[in-house]
């Protein structure tokens, strides 16, 4: 038999609330209450709070709208309960529990259980698995809706270096069986993600967040600029960056200011309008850097394309060169989407450099015929993944660092309000544990450093 524990019942509450004014008895079918604004037909209510004794769970009529102070139900009440009992709107009032033999197997529904107003968690026994994976998420019997699905949770349980494990461990370690309404599941997830950050914040390059030979894209005649992964710790420069190659050639990277440099001359825009053949105008984006007349290179499908123009309408967001000639040399000899490239004064050949700034890494030279279409490979240095829900990994290596940290400060809101004591000995474990993991951290592979020098001129 596998008994599965399914918390965050508080969760399902929602800050829709009142209070009874008139003592309410067993059977009754009515609320007496002191403010019917955003209570409805077919809603949920929790009468009392979660976890007490004679709280109850009931749904309002399904036809008879709360009226005056009057909230009508769509059932007798099992229990009495006295004035200023705090009436609660709640999203769901039943468990579905299903289970699938692999994580992405179809899932088969087991059980569809009510949630009991006298727990703030509850346990289903399941004697029908003895493997695979269980589901779990709330349900609204008045609406038929449904919550977002739980991670899929192993037949063998929570591994230690998950979320859940963490905070099973550290509420057991301050003698708490379950998790209440000051210390519920957002506290401890917002406490682990914390401990994740100051983690990470000691020591951006840790060894076990690395990633190898991601792809960026491809190399492509007239593109120069391709999107960092949205998990990279830094992407405002290289400081997150081990390398990057096109091919199989490293390239070096450059700051903004000698990136500026490299590229003294060059101004690229783009093309707001589609341009047909035998137009004579180009409709760009910024037109001002642009000389007063000469000629622009589009790249399209690997091919450059040179075109000649006399006359520039300036403008930051709608330029228009003119004078394109509308056959020969010089002119629109092939369709020009929207968003290609229009260059000028750039340089073609095999990609040197890069840089990386506002989120996007950018390679130069451009890429000529005989790099057209290669790999650009990136590694790098991830970001700590932020956890959200029980079955997520702690991708920190020492996950144990979170458990102490969130065993002090679950200690911290039982028994002093919240106020963590720094000479907690679970802290101080927890950051001894830290400074432990830094001090014998030996990165497998490291960025070349070279040293500068400064011209010195007279």
């Amino acid at each position: 038999m596998r008994t599965i524990n399914i918390k965050n019942l508080p969760e399902i509450e929602t800050k829709i609330t009142t209070y009874l004014t008139t003592a309410a008895s067993a059977n009754d079918t009515t609320l007496t209450v002191k403010n019917i604004a955003q209570f409805a037909i077919k809603q949920i209510l929790l009468i009392g709070d979660l976890g007490d004794e004679n709280s109850e769970i009931v749904n309002t009529h399904t036809s008879t709208s709360p009226s005056g102070s009057t909230i009508t139900l769509a059932s007798a009440l099992s229990f009495a309960h006295s004035v200023n009992t705090k009436i609660t709107n709640l999203l769901y009032n039943q468990i579905e529990i299903s289970h699938s033999s692999t994580e992405t197997g179809d899932k088969t529904v087991l059980d569809t259980i009510d949630i009991r107003a006298d727990r703030v968690e509850m346990n289903y026994d399941d004697t029908t698995a003895s493997s695979g994976y269980y589901w779990i998420r709330f349900k609204n019997s008045a609406s038929n809706t449904y919550s977002d699905y739980t991670g899929p949770i192993p037949y063998t349980g929570l591994a230690r270096n998950t979320v859940g494990s963490v905070i099973a461990r550290a509420l057991k370690r301050n003698h708490q069986e379950t998790l209440t309404e000051m210390l519920d599941f957002d506290f401890c997830i917002d406490r682990i993600n914390e401990c994740l950050d100051f983690i990470t914040g000691k020591l951006k390059r840790w060894s076990k967040l690395q990633e190898f030979d991601y792809l960026l894209g491809h190399t492509e005649r007239g593109v120069n600029q391709f999107t960092l992964p949205s998990d990279i710790w830094e992407d405002q420069n290289n400081k997150s960056i081990l390398a990057v190659r096109v091919g199989a050639t490293d390239l070096d990277f450059k700051n903004k200011t000698e990136w500026d440099e490299e590229l003294d001359g060059v101004v690229q825009t783009q093309i707001t309008t589609q341009a047909e053949i035998g137009d004579t105008t180009l409709e760009i984006d910024n037109s001002y850097d642009f000389d007063d007349s000469g000629s622009v290179n589009v790249y399209i499908s690997g091919t450059l394309y040179n075109i000649t123009y006399t006359g520039v309408t300036r403008s930051a967001t709608a330029g228009i060169l003119t004078g394109v000639p509308a056959s020969g040399t010089g002119s629109i000899t092939k369709q020009i989407p929207v968003d290609t490239n229009v260059w000028q004064g750039e340089e073609e050949g095999s990609p040197d450099y890069y840089t990386v700034y506002e989120g996007i890494l950018k390679t130069w030279p451009l890429s000529n015929a005989s790099y057209d279409n290669l790999n650009v490979y990136l590694d790098y240095y991830t970001a700590p993944t932020t956890v959200d829900s029980e079955d997520d990994t702690l991708d920190v290596f020492r996950y144990d660092a979170c458990y102490y940290w969130l065993t002090a400060y679950i200690r911290a809101q039982l028994k002093s309000d919240g106020e963590l004591n720094i000479n907690d000995t679970d802290y101080k474990t927890a950051l001894q544990i830290i400074n432990d993991y830094i001090r014998t951290e030996l990165p497998a592979h490291r960025r070349k450093i070279y040293p500068r020098s400064n011209d010195i001129s007279y």
